[in-house]
């Protein structure tokens, strides 16, 4: 299996959404039926924030499965699932992770070839040949800080403003570990693929002499962003900051002026799913209905005729750094290493 070929997704932002119908279609009765029968669904997800979220609203139209879930990092999740896999126990039926990790999947022959029909509504960028995931979203990744700490303190504009940070940052900056964060590791691939390895070495050994701490996850540098205990975070998803300044968080998003980097979310029905059904029932809803709560939730949903996030841009207006996921996975032993060594974090 080969992405090499597939365009990266800001190229349909960038020739223009088209236009079509949003309304939910109805599901196919026999796959309703047969999804019902089974009568639950597990799903493994690395998108903590929402995906409680996506199995609500699929709950509240299908009553009748019940939905557990697992939740962790991209890669904490392809651990258990290979895991229990290798036990012969396989648990979820439904993967939901960032392409890196699916792409992993994919090689490794772990997902079933279901391709939805509401694929027909989404963009040719978005439909990737040659795959058995579907792309349903995607993340932008930037920086930001909380205002309400940062006052009268210099504000990053830029990824190298970390290679050299002035002293009021010391203590204040939260990042994290490429080992066990998918977009961590995503955004040090662009990095090093866009600006090679001194120039992207600069910025992680800036962070370094800052004191930056590493957080063990998101959420963690989260909480210390809004506490105001580390007020400025080297990098964020978009989708993390939406539900923070909804409730009213004084917080301000900067894409990069040398380029914010956009991650692929995709979903897939994993191979021997103990409900294959009830996931194909959750793909397809996720491709339809859930574009919309997808939406709703201020994030960048791919069907066509998709806004971009209120308060966001749209990626056509900014400058963005292709990643090339192929390849960053091939170098993932190299490029770790190259990141311990450069933060001398082992």
């Amino acid at each position: 299996m080969s992405l090499a070929s597939a365009r990266p997704l800001c190229v349909f932002f960038l020739a223009g959404l088209l236009l079509a119908s949003r309304g939910a279609l109805a599901a196919d009765p026999a796959l309703v039926a047969a999804a019902e029968k089974e009568g639950q669904l597990v799903v493994y997800g690395c998108d903590p924030p929402e995906t409680p979220g996506y199995i609500k609203q699929f709950m509240e139209k299908y009553p009748k499965i019940k939905v557990s879930s697992y939740l962790a990092g991209c890669w904490q999740i392809y651990n258990r699932h290979v895991t229990e896999r290798g036990a012969g126990k396989p648990v979820a039926s439904v993967y939901f992770s960032i392409d890196d990790a699916l792409s992993k999947m994919q090689s490794e022959g772990l997902l079933e070839p279901y391709r939805s029909t509401e694929l027909a509504n989404f963009p040719a960028a978005a439909r990737v040949p040659g795959v058995d995931y579907m792309l349903v979203k995607v993340l932008l990744l930037g920086m930001t800080s909380n205002t309400e700490f940062t006052k009268g303190l210099p504000a990053p504009k830029d990824w190298f403003d970390f290679a050299n940070p002035p002293p009021e940052w010391k203590n204040k900056i939260t990042f994290y570990d490429p080992r066990t964060s998918s977009a961590a590791f995503s955004l040090l691939a662009a990095l090093y693929q866009n600006f090679g390895p001194e120039r992207a070495g600069q910025i992680y050994k800036g962070l370094r002499s800052a004191g930056a701490e590493l957080a063990p996850t998101t959420p963690v540098g989260m909480s210390k962003l809004l506490s105001g205990e580390k007020p400025i975070m080297f990098y964020i998803p978009n989708n993390h900051l939406s539900g923070a300044v909804a409730k009213g968080a004084p917080l301000e998003f900067v894409v990069p002026t040398s380029g914010g980097v956009v991650i692929n979310f995709g979903i897939a029905v994993l191979k021997d799913a103990p409900q294959p059904n009830a996931a194909k029932l959750f793909v397809d809803w996720m491709l339809n209905e859930g574009q919309s709560y997808i939406g709703s939730r201020n994030e960048y949903a791919l069907r066509n005729g998709m806004p971009p996030p209120h308060g966001m841009p749209s990626l056509s207006s900014v400058k963005l750094l292709p990643l090339d996921v192929p390849k960053a996975l091939a170098q993932q032993k190299t490029l770790i290493n190259w990141w311990q060594d450069i933060t001398n974090i082992h």
